[in-house]
């Protein structure tokens, strides 16, 4: 598929390839990590990227994405970070206006095209030891206003969300090393139509951005749905979870412990309703 620009300004087109949302639960290989508080199926991109500003979307690097890319020219910039808290550009406070009022003539979903800043990132790695050999996906938790993204010189997606997180899975490009991922990040699109609040109107990839690992049967959503009996005191939990990967025979088991570290329950699963005696409800 080849990216287009015409997207930022189709409603209908806010995603391209990205992966489902889904609770944001992390996967750990082992117990042992979980008490150590970081998992080897995840590697944070978060730091320096190298950084090119365009005041608009014709003075951008367009083919900065290619893995022979000259990059000379560019500079760096901190992820997670505004970029116009890092030298770039112009800070500004609207509330019941549009950015462009008073400047361009718009209607929905136009953008003004030479008012509509672009970021160009560019992040090199290598994969840590605990991703190679998997499937491997990315995910910008937060990405203001609309980003189209690369790895080794092929397209990934696009998306539009800012503030939910987007991500995409890198499996068919990435390499366990010299790995190139390249992001531009667009400060309007057809959904800055939709943000006309109260706030400082910023752009770029202001929340972390990480590396995340699916072994063979990954579990992609859960949900744990808890409730009341009549009489308060005895517990309901419903757990549904949903499942990626060779899932054929697959298995989940719940352990359940309260903060003694006491199992209150430590069997399979199979989405029926668990029941829990003697609950204390919070209020």
């Amino acid at each position: 598929m080849t990216p287009e620009l015409k997207w930022l300004t189709d409603p209908t087109v806010f995603a391209v390839n990205r992966l489902d949302a889904h609770s944001d639960h992390v996967c750990y290989r082992s117990e042992a990590e979980i008490r150590l508080g970081g998992s080897s199926l995840r590697q944070s991109l978060d730091g320096s990227w190298r950084f090119a500003y365009s005041a608009c979307p014709a003075a951008r690097p367009a083919d900065f994405y290619r893995e022979d890319a000259d990059l000379s020219a560019f500079g760096t910039i901190r992820v997670p970070g505004h970029i116009e808290l890092q030298g770039y550009g112009q800070i500004q406070y609207t509330n019941t206006l549009y950015p462009w009022d008073g400047r361009s003539y718009l209607r929905p979903p136009q953008i003004d095209w030479d008012n509509t800043p672009v970021g160009s990132y560019v992040r090199e790695f290598d994969l840590d030891e605990g991703l190679r050999g998997q499937r491997v996906c990315v995910s910008f938790q937060g990405a203001e206003q609309a980003l189209f993204v690369w790895c080794n010189g092929h397209f990934v997606g696009y998306a539009e969300d800012s503030f939910t997180p987007s991500e995409f899975d890198l499996t068919p490009y990435i390499k366990e090393t010299g790995n190139r991922l390249c992001v531009e990040v667009y400060k309007h699109s057809s959904a800055s139509w939709l943000e006309d609040q109260d706030f400082f109107r910023f752009s770029g990839l202001f929340r972390s951005v990480y590396l995340y690992a699916k072994p063979k049967v990954h579990i992609r959503d859960i949900w744990l749905k808890a409730e009341l009996a009549e009489g308060n005191t005895t517990g309901l939990l419903t757990p549904i979870v949903k499942l990626d990967g060779e899932t054929d025979g697959a298995r989940v088991h719940l352990r359940l412990t309260d903060g003694e570290e006491f199992a209150l329950f430590d069997e399979d699963i199979d989405g029926s309703t668990i029941e829990l005696s003697a609950i204390h409800p919070w209020s």
